[in-house]
C-alpha cells in the first residue's frame, strides 16, 4: 500500500545536464521507489533507463506538459541557464496539472539573502520564479516551491578553471578580506534533493523532517566549508607543487572587486553580475 505522507511520483524536467542527471541517479538508487518521468525536448538524444517514463515534446507547448505533469506529486527543474525563461510558462503547467511540490531552477547562493539577490542580475529570474510559483498558490490550492542553495559547483567551477574560486590554470587571486565559503559537489546536491524528497508531508514528532518545513523555503547544502588559500594548498598538495609553482596574487580585496562590479554594472556592463555572484 502507499504511503499517502510520502512523495512517490516525480518528474524530472533537465534530468540530463550536471544537476538533473545526479539527482535522476540518486532518486533510482533510493529505497523509497520513486516512480520517475522526465520529460525531455523532441530532439533529445539523451537516453535513460528502462525504469523511467520519458515523455518527450516542447517546453513551450503548454498542453504537452500539462499532460506530462498529470499524477506528479512533485517537479523538480534543473535547465540550463538559457532556458531559464521557459521556467514559467512550465510551472504554470505543473500547477494547473495539480502538481504541489515544485523545486524550480536555483541551485546557487542564498536565494533568501536579500542584498545579494539585488546585487547579483543573474539571480533576478530565480527570485521571478519563486514569485510566481507564490502568486499561482492563489488558484491552485497547495502549491509550494522548494529552493535548492548549493553556492558554486565544485567539479563545474574548479576543475573546468572557472575563476569563481579565484584559482585558476595556475593562477590565484586570494583575497585577505575573505572568510570561509561553502560549495557542492554535484553528488552532494543529487543525495541531499534526494533524501529530502524522501521525508514525510508531516511529522509531528519531528516537523523539521518534513517536507513542510521546507515550503516556500530553502534547503541548504554544502561537501565543503573552506578559504580560498586551503583549496589552493590542497590543489598544490594534490598536484605536488608548491606556491612557488604558481602566480599568486594577494593585493586585491572583496571589497574593492566588489565596488568595481557595482561601477561596471552602472555603465551598462551586466556581465560583471556574475563577478557578484562569485
Amino acid at each position: 500500500m502507499a504511503d499517502s505522507n510520502q512523495i512517490k511520483n516525480i518528474a524530472i524536467v533537465g534530468a540530463s545536464g550536471q544537476v538533473g542527471s545526479s539527482v535522476l541517479k540518486h532518486l533510482l538508487e533510493s529505497p523509497k521507489g520513486f516512480k520517475i518521468t522526465v520529460i525531455t525536448r523532441t530532439d533529445s538524444q539523451a537516453t535513460f533507463p528502462s525504469s523511467v517514463t520519458v515523455q518527450k515534446g516542447t517546453y513551450d507547448d503548454a498542453k504537452f506538459m500539462e499532460d506530462a505533469f498529470k499524477g506528479q506529486d512533485a517537479a523538480i527543474f534543473a535547465l540550463h541557464f538559457s532556458a531559464q525563461a521557459a521556467q514559467n510558462g512550465m510551472l504554470d503547467a505543473a500547477a494547473k496539472a495539480g502538481v504541489k511540490w515544485l523545486i524550480p531552477n536555483e541551485y546557487a547562493g542564498d536565494g533568501m539573502n536579500e542584498a545579494m539577490m539585488k546585487a547579483a542580475p543573474a539571480f533576478a529570474p530565480k527570485l521571478q520564479s519563486r514569485k510566481h510559483i507564490e502568486e499561482l498558490s492563489k488558484t491552485y490550492d497547495g502549491v509550494k516551491w522548494i529552493g535548492v542553495a548549493t553556492n558554486p559547483f565544485f567539479e563545474s567551477f574548479l576543475v573546468n578553471n572557472s575563476k569563481v574560486f579565484g584559482i585558476a590554470a595556475h593562477t590565484a587571486t586570494i583575497y585577505p578580506d575573505a572568510g570561509r565559503f561553502n560549495t557542492s559537489t554535484l553528488d552532494r546536491i543529487g543525495l541531499s534533493v534526494t533524501r529530502m524528497l524522501s521525508l514525510p508531508f508531516t511529522d509531528s514528532s519531528n516537523p523539521r523532517a518534513s517536507l513542510q518545513h521546507y515550503a516556500n523555503n530553502f534547503l541548504y547544502t554544502s561537501s565543503y566549508c573552506v578559504t580560498q588559500s586551503e583549496l589552493l594548498q590542497a590543489i598544490q598538495k594534490a598536484k605536488g607543487e608548491s606556491e612557488a609553482d604558481w602566480t599568486v596574487n594577494k593585493d586585491k580585496t572583496v571589497k574593492g572587486s566588489i565596488e568595481q562590479s557595482e561601477a561596471a554594472m552602472k555603465e551598462g556592463n551586466f556581465q560583471a553580475g556574475f563577478a557578484l555572484v562569485g
